[in-house]
C-alpha cells in the first residue's frame, strides 16, 4: 500500500544489514548503543519516530504478545511434527525471547521431559536469570560496570532485560549456556568448511549449545535448534579474519 518504513538500529551493528535494508527501500536512523533505561535507546528512539507521526505505527516486537504467539500456535506445532514428536531438547537464543519462549511453552505442554535450553552471548543478563532466578551479567558488578557492557561478536540476541514475550515463558526454560565469542566465530566457520553453512553469529551461537546438548544427551536423542541468519549479512564482522583477530583478540585455528 506504500508504506513508509524507518529502521532504527545500534551504529556498531554490521553494515551488511544497514545496506540490505538500504536496498529493500527503506530508511534507517542510527543511533549509540544505550541501556534501556536511556530515551536514546533503539526501542525508545522508535518509539517516539512513529508517535511523532500522525498514523503512525511502532512495531514492537520484543514486547508484543504476537511474537510470543506466533511461535507457540506455528513454530512449535512444526517442529512437533517434523519430529514426530520425537524431541528431547530445543535449544535458542533469545532476542526478543519470542521464539524460545513461545516453542518452549508449546513442546513443555505436549511433554514436559523435554528440554528447553538457552543460548546466551557474553554480556547477557538472561544467563544468571535462568539458573539462579537474577537478572545480572558479570559486566554488572560494583565499580566495574562499563557504559557498553561488552563489545561481543554475536549480533540480534543477548539482552539485559527482561522482556514481555520471555516473560510469558520463562517457566519453560531449563537451563541456559554461557558461549564465548571464541566458540561462535570457530563453529562459523567450522560449519561452513565442514556443512557448507554459511551461517550469521546467533545461529552459530545456537549451534555451540546444541552440540554441548546432545553430548551431554547421548546417542539417540534428538536436539532441535533454528539457524536464525545468514553469514552474508556479517562479512564485515564475524567472517572478517582481520576483524576477529585485531579487533576482538580472537586467534580461530
Amino acid at each position: 500500500r506504500g508504506y513508509s518504513c524507518c529502521i532504527v538500529m545500534p551504529d556498531d551493528q554490521a553494515k551488511e544489514k544497514r545496506d540490505l535494508i538500504t536496498a529493500l527501500g527503506a530508511k534507517i536512523k542510527l543511533v549509540k548503543p544505550a541501556a534501556i533505561v536511556n530515551q536514546n535507546h533503539y526501542v525508545n528512539e522508535a518509539r517516539k519516530l512513529a508517535n511523532g507521526i500522525p498514523g503512525g505505527f511502532f512495531a514492537n516486537q520484543f514486547e508484543t504478545m504476537a511474537n510470543f504467539r506466533a511461535h507457540a500456535l506455528y513454530t512449535g506445532p512444526e517442529i512437533w511434527k517434523q519430529t514426530s514428536g520425537n524431541i528431547d531438547a530445543f535449544v535458542m537464543s533469545s532476542g526478543t525471547g519470542g521464539t524460545i519462549a513461545g516453542v518452549g511453552s508449546f513442546l513443555k505442554a505436549k511433554n514436559p521431559r523435554i528440554q528447553v535450553v538457552l543460548a546466551d552471548p557474553p554480556g547477557s543478563s538472561l544467563y544468571h536469570k535462568i539458573n539462579s532466578g537474577v537478572l545480572y551479567t558479570d559486566e554488572q558488578a560494583e565499580k566495574t560496570q562499563k557504559r557498553h557492557r561488552y563489545d561481543t561478536i554475536t549480533e540480534g540476541v543477548g539482552i539485559d532485560r527482561l522482556t514481555t514475550n520471555m516473560a510469558a515463558g520463562l517457566a519453560s526454560i531449563d537451563e541456559a549456556y554461557r558461549v564465548s565469542d571464541e566458540e561462535t566465530a570457530s563453529m562459523a566457520r567450522y560449519i561452513l568448511k565442514n556443512d557448507g553453512l554459511f551461517l550469521g553469529s546467533s545461529a552459530a551461537l545456537n549451534l555451540v549449545v546444541a552440540k554441548k546438548v546432545a553430548k551431554q544427551l547421548g546417542p539417540g536423542h534428538t536436539v532441535v535448534t533454528i539457524l536464525c541468519g545468514s553469514g552474508s549479512r556479517e562479512l564485515t564482522k564475524l567472517h572478517n579474519p582481520d576483524f576477529i583477530e585485531k579487533e576482538l583478540k580472537i586467534r580461530i585455528q
